[in-house]
C-alpha cells in the first residue's frame, strides 16, 4: 500500500484535494492511503510514508522537508499551482505515483 501525505499549513487547505485523490484512488482500485496533514507532522510521520506532497503556499519549506525525508527515501514533491488551483485529484496522485516509478 502506498502511504501519501499531504502537507499545508494546517492540514486544511488540501481537504478538497485529498478528497478528490481519494475518490480518484477508490474509482481505479489504487491501493493507497492518503491523509492531510500540518507541515509541522513532517518530521513525526515521513518514515510512515512513500510520499509527501506540499502545498503550493509553503513550498519555500521544500529543502527542510526533503532533509526530513531523505534517511527515510520519503519521496517529496511540491503540488503545482495549476494542480492545486484546479484540485486536480487525478493529476495529483497520478504524479505522486510517477514519483515511485509506478504508474496507474
Amino acid at each position: 500500500m502506498v502511504q501519501i501525505g499531504l502537507f499545508c499549513f494546517a492540514g486544511m487547505s488540501t481537504s478538497v484535494l485529498l478528497k478528490k485523490m481519494q475518490e480518484y484512488a477508490q474509482e481505479i482500485g489504487a491501493d493507497c492511503s492518503i491523509n492531510a496533514y500540518a507541515e509541522t507532522k513532517v518530521a513525526d510521520l515521513a518514515s510512515q510514508l512513500d510520499v509527501v506532497l506540499i502545498g503550493p503556499q509553503i513550498k519555500y519549506y521544500q529543502k527542510r522537508i526533503e532533509e526530513i525525508c531523505a534517511p527515510y527515501d520519503t519521496k517529496v514533491m511540491v503540488i503545482s499551482n495549476v494542480d492545486f488551483g484546479r484540485m486536480d485529484g487525478k493529476k495529483v496522485l497520478t504524479d505522486a505515483y510517477a514519483l515511485l516509478g509506478k504508474t496507474l
